[in-house]
């Protein structure tokens, strides 16, 4: 006992002779850990564990005498392991909480059961109340990018629940208690205990920014930035979107209207480019008000300007030009406390299922356009096909 004894770590000591001297007061079996040096030099963990057992001694006082027995293991390994865990606990605790993203894990029912802090950050809640919470739950209001909704089913966590895949960059917009929507950028880890899959591990970075700006991005590429109206690319691009639908469907209508600011270039010379582009701002807005969401408003020229009307007819698209025509001329622009008046030319052209390509519609719109200034100005012209010449009913979903 003594030699044994003598192994033992100064540091440890102590605590074993403590514990020996209870167990000797209490008359209860022991167990104790601490760590010795061998004669190698080698620094091991010890359990010593040992139990008392009374027994008959006439050569003792009272004849009984008392009998200890024990067993030393070696339990190195098991405390390097459990060092070892304790450190990956720290560690992947300390990530938790400090890590920017937002960490959630739900259960094989898909509930949250804990949120690391960037998570309730991210989200505007807190653990409490989270926690029960489901992806399929209405309070996230989720969305796509393009506005839709974003069912719950389809959330990152629910997939993975469901096939037992990771899921990786899912971008969703979730709303957020008086702050509009954030944009998330999810991933979804299945995690199995035993081989079976019993909750998930989400994360999601906050992307906000990121969509906004590429929103804004892509708004500038498709934007005349003076007037905010479409600009050419943009039209040519739903030009051609419209003109393959009428294709695949020749029963379908599609009109486009070539519009031409009357002169224009006389309200530069006499009031000036701020008057000018007031003149078209407002130009705009007069033809968006006469229009449809579903009909592209676009600046093709300096003072020249499209409209591209889906579903309509090339009767129904003469009487909003004439519509538009009349309004134009009796709304001036009001401007530095003058009253600027413009007119427009108008020309009128439909798609038909045996046009060639989209220039075809634009060609016989150009055409309409310079008819109605040479029969002098402020006038409607159309140049539509045979086909689409006939007084064709207006629908009322064809046009407002």
């Amino acid at each position: 006992m003594r030699a044994l004894r003598r192994c033992i770590l100064q540091e440890d000591l102590a605590a074993h002779d403590a514990s020996v001297r209870a167990v000797l007061a209490e008359g209860r079996d022991w167990e104790h850990e601490y760590r010795i040096r061998t004669a190698s030099g080698r620094l091991k963990w010890i359990n010593a564990k040992a139990s008392r057992k009374v027994v008959r001694d006439a050569g003792q006082p009272g004849g009984i005498t008392q009998v200890w027995t024990g067993v030393l293991t070696d339990i190195t390994d098991r405390k390097h392991i459990e060092a070892e865990l304790r450190s990956s606990e720290a560690t992947y605790r300390t990530l938790f909480e400090t890590v920017p993203q937002g960490l959630v894990y739900h259960d094989a029912q898909g509930r949250i059961t804990s949120a690391n802090p960037a998570a309730q950050r991210i989200l505007g809640m807190d653990l409490a109340q989270m926690q029960g919470l489901t992806p399929v739950d209405p309070r996230w209001h989720a969305i796509h990018e393009d506005g839709s909704g974003f069912p719950g089913e389809l959330h990152p966590a629910m997939v993975a629940l469901r096939t037992g895949e990771p899921v990786h960059n899912v971008v969703m917009g979730v709303a957020v208690s008086d702050q509009g929507y954030r944009w998330l950028l999810v991933n979804a880890i299945p995690l199995f205990s035993n081989g079976q899959l019993d909750e998930v591990y989400a994360s999601f970075e906050d992307i906000t920014q990121r969509v906004l700006l590429a929103r804004e991005l892509r708004h500038q590429a498709s934007t005349d930035a003076l007037t905010g109206a479409s600009n050419r690319r943009t039209l040519m691009d739903r030009l051609r979107i419209e003109f393959e639908r009428v294709q695949r469907h020749p029963e379908l209508h599609c009109s486009l209207l070539a519009i031409d600011l009357d002169n224009f270039k006389q309200v530069n010379d006499h009031h000036g480019h701020a008057a000018g582009d007031a003149v078209l701002r407002h130009v705009t807005q007069l033809m968006r008000q006469g229009t449809r969401q579903v009909d592209v408003v676009a600046r093709s020229g300096g003072e020249e300007f499209s409209l591209l009307l889906p579903d309509t007819t090339g009767q129904a698209a003469l009487a909003l030009a004439e519509r538009l025509r009349r309004r134009l001329e009796a709304t001036p622009t009001s401007w530095g406390g003058l009253q600027i008046e413009v007119t427009a030319s108008v020309g009128v052209s439909v798609m038909s299922g045996a046009d060639i390509s989209p220039d075809d519609v634009l060609a016989r719109a150009d055409q309409a356009l310079y008819s109605a200034k040479n029969a002098g100005r402020n006038l409607v012209r159309s140049n539509l096909p045979a086909s689409a010449a006939t007084n064709i009913p207006t629908s009322p979903q064809s046009r407002r």
